[in-house]
């Protein structure tokens, strides 16, 4: 199996219409979907999805999200290569999302969102 492929930057954002007016109308990215609480952007060879929070940014206000069509065998390639932060495979319908943490604390998901 090779190396997941970026997909997307994820920055939560505790004022979505404020940024999606910033990224949309300041700097031209096309929104290509959007739901309750989420809209992603066309930027080139990846995304950029901004996610509405009401909770402190513990984790941090970015996460790289890196789409692997099986979630799961992904996970276990990292783990036996070291990444011993990926917590389990959760599913929401046909979404799958595995997420954990790099060195020094960026969080990091594995995604199967096109």
């Amino acid at each position: 199996m090779t190396a997941p492929t970026l997909r997307r930057a994820i920055i939560f954002t505790r004022d979505l219409a404020g940024m999606t007016r910033f990224y949309r109308d300041v700097i031209g990215l096309t929104v290509i979907e959007t739901s309750k609480g989420w809209v992603d952007f066309e930027a080139g060879g990846t995304r950029i999805a901004l996610h509405a929070t009401d909770a402190e940014m513990g984790e941090g206000p970015i996460k790289l999200a890196f789409f692997a069509a099986d979630v799961a065998v992904m996970r276990a390639m990292l783990v036996a290569r070291g990444a011993a932060s990926f917590g389990p495979v959760k599913s929401f319908g046909a979404l799958q999302l595995c997420d954990g943490f790099d060195p020094d604390g960026n969080a990091v998901q594995l995604s199967n969102r096109p």
